[in-house]
């Protein structure tokens, strides 16, 4: 599983973190150890690139949570 999948996974599973990733995305993405690719494909919203950043062969689907004031 990839590091961006985990990020994906805990967002979901901490209500802390998803309220800060409301307030700060790139902190929290940073703060994880996501890498520059990952937090640019996430912030763009851009489904293919994030898709082939997770190597999800499975064609699993993500809400990517986007501010694009940030």
């Amino acid at each position: 599983m990839s590091t961006l999948t985990d990020f994906f996974t805990a967002l979901n599973q901490d209500a802390k973190m998803l309220e800060n990733y409301k307030k700060d995305p790139r902190a929290v993405m940073q703060q994880y150890g996501l890498s520059a690719a990952e937090i640019s494909a996430v912030l763009s919203g851009d489904a293919n690139q994030v898709k082939s950043l997770t190597g999800d062969t499975l064609m699993k689907s993500y809400m990517l949570i986007s501010n694009p004031t940030q």
